[in-house]
């Protein structure tokens, strides 16, 4: 049965390190449709990411931005279908199915018992559209209410706090399925320590690890 409270939830919260078995992480669904070497430099090589201040400026908005949207009376941002609505903030869910681990940054669970994923990012859109990292990023989310709240998500929300832009994003059953799949290719480069080739993007000159060689020869 679903959670019936925040306090509930709680309870259902699970720190990584309380996690004994292998998982992959919403971070690493996120990062493998920016990129998949970062997967490999993250989790099969333990590379550290090189945080520049604007990066760190960044989560410091975030942060900020989810203060606010929590003293919010409720979830009318988004809609007005979502008039009285509760939001659960910082949600850390736990797929056993799957063994995908995630936080969401914000869950509108409406009068009618819809659980819709929000994501906050401190960036723009893509031209009032969701870059496609998002897009699976809000599906892997989706997954993991589903199993949890033994649901059917069926959409979720980007907010992009520098263009202040929140887009609407379908959550389809295809969309489900291609995921499972790709989470089946991240396994064959944790396991098999499989090396994929990059994907250049107009995102790329932002990217944490663009000092590595790798990236850095083929740029």
């Amino acid at each position: 049965m679903a959670p019936k409270s925040v306090k509930h939830l709680e309870k259902r919260r699970s720190p990584l390190s309380d996690v004994d078995e292998p998982y992959i992480t919403v971070t690493d669904i996120k990062q493998y449709f920016y990129c998949p070497l970062i997967v490999y430099y993250d989790r099969v090589l333990h590379y550290k990411p090189i945080m520049g201040s604007q990066q760190e400026e960044g989560r410091k908005i975030h942060r900020d931005y989810m203060t606010k949207e929590h003293r919010r009376k409720d979830a009318i941002f988004y809609s007005p279908e979502f008039r009285d609505a509760e939001k659960l903030f910082q949600v850390t869910l736990y797929s056993q199915k799957l063994k995908l681990i995630g936080t969401i940054d914000c869950i509108i669970k409406t009068r009618n018992n819809e659980y819709i994923p929000i994501e906050y990012k401190n960036m723009n859109s893509n031209k009032g559209k969701i870059w496609i990292d998002h897009k699976y990023q809000i599906t892997a989310y989706a997954l993991l209410i589903d199993e949890n709240y033994n649901t059917t998500v069926k959409r979720g929300y980007l907010n992009y706090l520098s263009d202040q832009t929140i887009i609407s994003q379908p959550i389809t059953q295809t969309m489900k399925k291609y995921l499972i799949h790709t989470i089946k290719n991240i396994w064959r480069i944790l396991k098999d320590e499989y090396l994929p080739k990059p994907t250049f993007s107009k995102k790329c000159h932002g990217c944490a690890y663009a000092h590595l060689e790798i990236i850095s020869s083929k740029a």
